[in-house]
């Protein structure tokens, strides 16, 4: 659980850097992502549901020692799509083509953030 609440909270900070650009294309493209990120936590915290219904724990430390019965595939393939809903903050970036505006850094740290979550579903996703 504490991992779908901080995936939802990069998803939302990512919002925040997307739409720091005063730009009305990038302003466009920072709602368009906010309302997939909206739709994808419903999916997020189904997923995290369901894990919790099956396995009696969201401890990543219990899911790893193997002991726990097996995860249903709905509740993995609804976690790796919540992530991606949370994590699609660097396509609309590109979008928006704010690789070239002055708070670039921060668009690098976004897409950053998202590829170590995809990172962190994976191994989530695997030990379940």
């Amino acid at each position: 659980f504490n991992f779908t609440l901080f995936t939802a909270m990069v998803g939302i900070t990512n919002v925040g850097i997307v739409a720091a650009v005063k730009s009305p294309h990038v302003q466009d493209a920072a709602y368009q992502y906010g309302l997939v990120a909206l739709s994808a936590t419903v999916p997020l915290f189904g997923a995290a549901a369901v894990y919790a219904a099956t396995t009696g724990s969201l401890s990543m430390i219990e899911l790893m020692q193997g002991t726990l019965p097996a995860v249903p595939l709905i509740a993995k393939a609804l976690l790796v799509i919540g992530v991606v809903g949370e994590g699609m903050a660097p396509f609309y970036a590109a979008k928006a083509e704010m690789f070239r505006a002055p708070g670039a850094p921060y668009v690098i740290m976004c897409s950053l953030s998202s590829l170590l979550i995809f990172l962190r579903v994976a191994e989530v996703v695997m030990l379940g």
